[in-house]
């Protein structure tokens, strides 16, 4: 009986796998026009530095 289960698991994993590659092969590439588009958007902020002060 655990081997069936052990079986039955290997075949699931074995499945679920396969249906994953399946749907990595029928997705497609960005074009290059896609890629720049979403490049410049992105937009870098200067880090602000946070002054520390000391009480005596």
């Amino acid at each position: 009986m655990c081997e069936e289960w052990w079986f039955r698991r290997r075949a699931e994993e074995a499945e679920a796998s396969r249906r994953m590659w399946d749907e990595f092969d029928r997705t497609r590439p960005l074009r290059e026009s896609e890629a720049t588009e979403e490049e410049s958007e992105v937009t870098l902020k200067k880090r602000q530095t946070a002054r520390l002060v000391t009480q005596d």
